[in-house]
Order: C-alpha cells, then structure tokens, then sequence
C-alpha cells in the first residue's frame, strides 16, 4: 500500500511538473530554441499547422517574459509563416509588420533574411508575382550575409524553390530549369518535373518522377505529399483509371483538410469533379462543382478585403524612399549654396541624372500599361476558349475580369438565374446565335428563343440592339 501510494506521488509530481513546462512557465531561450526549431519542423510535417500556431504563442509570451528578443521575432515570424500558409494572408502580414519592426534594432542576417522570405510568399499567394519575386531577390542578397554556411544553403534552397514555383506557374520555363539547376534532389523538385509532364501529356516521364517524388516525400512535409497524392490522381486521370484517380484525390483532399490549406482544397473540387463528369456521375460531378464555386467565391472575397494591406506597405515603402531623396535634395542644395561655383556643376548634373530617371519612370509606366492591356487581352482570349470549350469554369471567370456585370444585371432583374446571366455573358462577348448554338450544344432557333426571353426578363425594347444593350450595361 506505500509502494502504491509512493508511485502514486511519484507520477503526481512528474505530471505537475510536465503540466507546468507544457504552460510555458520554465522555458529557457535554449528551450525556446529547440522548440522553435526542431517541435516545429515535426509538426510541420505531420502536417499540425494549428499545433504550430497554438505552440509558438506559448513560446511568444515566454520569450517576452525573459526579454528574449531574438525567440519572440522568430516566435512572430512562424507565426506570420504559417498563417501565410494556411491563406490567413491578414494576420501573416500583421505579425510581419511587427517582426519588421523589432528587426530595425535587432539586425540579425537569417532573420531579416526570413523576414523577405515570408513577405514574398504572401505576395505570391495574393497573385502579386512582381512583388513576390522582389522579394525573394531580396532575400537571396541578404542570405549571403549568414555566416553559417549550412544556414545560409537552407534558406537559399528554399528561396529557389519558392521562385521556381512562382515561373512555373507564369510559364516561364526557361526561368523554371534555371532555379531546378540550383536546387539539389528533393520531392519539391521531383513533383515540380512530374506535373510539368504531366501538363504535356507525358505519362511515362510524368510516373518516372512521381515515384522518386513519392519515395521522398516520407521525408517532406504534409503539404508537399498531398502534391504528391494530387498529381497520382492527375496521373491516372489522363491514363482513365478513373476510380484510382479519385483514390488519391479524396487522400490529397484528406491532407490539405487537415493541414488547412483551401486553395490547394478548391483544385482538388475541380479535379474530383472532372473525374466524376468523365464517368457520368453528374449528381456526384454537380456536388464537388458546387463545393468548388463556393470555396473559389469565398477565397476571392477575402483576397480581395486584404489586397490593400501589401499595397498600402509597397506604397508606405514608395514614400520612404521619396522622402530619402527629398533629404539628398537638400543635402545637395546646401552644398550648392556652400560650395557655390564649383558645386553647380554637380548640382547642373544631379538634374540632368534626375530628368533621366523621370524619363525611364515614364517609359516603365508605359511598358506596364502595354502588359495591363495585352494580360486584360488575354483574359478575353482565355473567356473565349472556356466559351467554346463549354467549360464550367467560364462564368467564374468571366466574374472575376467584369466583377459588376452580375450586379447590373441582378439590380433591373434580381431573379435572374445563373444560366441566364451567363447567357448574356456570352452576348457581351458578341458570340454570334451560331457560336452560342455551337458552344452549348444546342440549335440556333433554342438561342434565337432565349434572346427573346432575355429582351422580356431585362424590358429591353424591340427595337434596341440586344447586343449593345448588354455592352452599356457592361459599360455602367
């Protein structure tokens, strides 16, 4: 009975005290350390992000609690991190601004470093490519001042990973191969050449990487084995083993689920749905199209509440700057007005440099303009093709480049029905009753019908051209 009671208090004590380092209350910086780095990483790649974010606030109030400056940016960088990576773009950017702050007086190589890192990665994730990969230029600069060499290749890799991501999805390849050449053997890099494969229908090469991606991934984080799991279900798609395709499909969904990651969660919709359409299945097909539109829906909203957030910074950082040249402005003038003579020279040539820099301004502006106007072209040839390809993804996209054309229509008729509205879309694309006829499997005279219901439903005079009634309203 005292040995019991004995073991008793022994375990009593040893959950006490487990119970009191779990709370945060006896961490030292090398605790701190260890668990930042190595705690982080398992959990990483189980896949636990909300462990993650749940341990690292612990781990942030115990550094503040010991003044451990260098825990509590790094504590504040995981947590902009990981919330990065679950498309919690808002507060990823406000515990970054935070670690920005902290590092003006804490100047530590692998942490600024970081800090370029996670802010490029946000950019990417939000669709600014040009700030995104500014900032990872950024970071690879300042990787060069980390004095240990094995930290300084770890976050290099990384960098060339994230930009070999960003190309490949803007199709440039030549960029793509340029990173790969940088990058040594892992199951990012392996994936990344199966499902380029895997887009130029090469199946053989597609399978050759995939199973030295899959061998690898053990060894890789969550995320990067449900891309695994994704591009085996690409992989059977296109060989039309349909019912092994949804097997790694619904075990990738399993994954990014659990981890959180919903933009890797709505393709997986798309495809699940192409899969059951291929085998018939339209009851099983309109159900994951259903999930799809709403999870795509409800992402771009929220892109869209926090796209002022890295525009307001790159704008806050566009008038630091001018305010830095304001100051040389006046250094120079006060020389000017010192020096007299000899320095009007100087001053006679700091304009002259200043007009040129105004004149490649402008020219750059110009250049910009000609991009914006040949992507707005490409997104009409990219309507075009979804039109004749009949695809379900075309009235998504067609709201995502005309946002008000659905509101215009449904303020004059608010019962209007999505079939309608994307009847007009195709109107104010100027599709002919044949093209219309055509895409939609249907005969002139079914679309020469819905024109007419479509005059009744909007009250649109008979004696008005209905296509450019649709072009005004798009105009509004």
């Amino acid at each position: 009975m005292i040995l019991k009671n004995r073991n008793g208090w022994i375990i009593f004590f040893l959950l006490l005290i487990f119970t009191i380092k779990l709370n945060g209350q006896v961490y030292s910086e090398l605790d701190i350390d260890s668990l930042q780095i190595k705690e982080t990483k398992r959990l990483m790649e189980n896949g636990d992000y909300n462990g993650v974010i749940a341990m690292e606030k612990k781990l942030l109030k115990r550094s503040k609690e010991l003044n451990y400056t260098k825990g509590e940016i790094r504590g504040y960088m995981n947590l902009a991190d990981y919330l990065c990576g679950l498309n919690r773009n808002k507060e990823s950017f406000y515990f970054l601004s935070i670690s920005e702050k902290k590092l003006r007086e804490f100047n530590e190589a692998v942490l600024i470093t970081r800090l370029n890192i996670i802010y490029g990665k946000n950019y990417h994730g939000l669709g600014l490519y040009k700030e995104s990969l500014l900032s990872f230029n950024k970071a690879i600069r300042l990787a060069y001042n980390i004095s240990d060499k094995e930290e300084r290749n770890r976050g290099l890799n990384y960098i060339y990973n994230q930009k070999m991501i960003a190309f490949a999805e803007k199709g440039l390849m030549d960029s793509v191969y340029s990173m790969e050449r940088k990058l040594p053997v892992n199951s990012e890099l392996y994936v990344s050449r199966a499902e380029r494969n895997l887009k130029s229908k090469k199946l053989d090469s597609a399978e050759y990487y995939l199973n030295k991606a899959n061998l690898l991934s053990s060894q890789a984080p969550a995320e990067s084995r449900s891309r695994v799991l994704l591009s085996y279900g690409e992989l059977y798609f296109y060989k039309k083993e349909y019912e092994k395709a949804l097997k790694y499909y619904f075990q990738s969904l399993q994954v990014v689920k659990k981890i959180g990651l919903k933009k890797s969660e709505k393709v997986i919709y798309q495809r699940i749905y192409e899969n059951y359409k291929k085998q018939n299945d339209i009851e099983r097909a309109n159900e994951y199209l259903e999930k799809y539109t709403a999870l795509n829906d409800s992402l771009n909203s929220v892109e869209r509440n926090i796209l002022d957030i890295p525009i307001r910074r790159i704008t806050d950082e566009n008038i630091e700057n001018e305010k830095q040249k304001k100051n040389v402005f006046y250094y120079i003038m006060i020389g000017v007005i010192l020096l007299s003579i000899i320095l009007f020279a100087v001053l006679y040539k700091t304009n002259k440099s200043r007009q040129k820099q105004k004149d490649l301004l402008i020219m750059e502006k110009e250049k910009e303009t000609e991009i914006l106007k040949k992507q707005l072209s490409s997104s009409i040839d990219e309507l075009v093709q979804l039109a004749k390809e009949n695809s379900p993804e075309f009235f998504t996209r067609f709201n995502e480049i005309y946002p008000e054309f659905r509101r215009e229509l449904l303020e004059i008729s608010p019962r209007s029905k999505a079939s309608e509205i994307t009847f007009c879309a195709y109107l104010f694309l100027n599709f002919s009753t044949k093209d219309i006829a055509e895409f939609t499997f249907t005969s002139p005279r079914t679309v020469q019908t819905r024109k007419y219901n479509i005059r009744k439903k909007f009250n649109i005079p008979s004696n008005e051209d209905l296509y450019i009634w649709i072009q005004n309203i798009a105009g509004n």
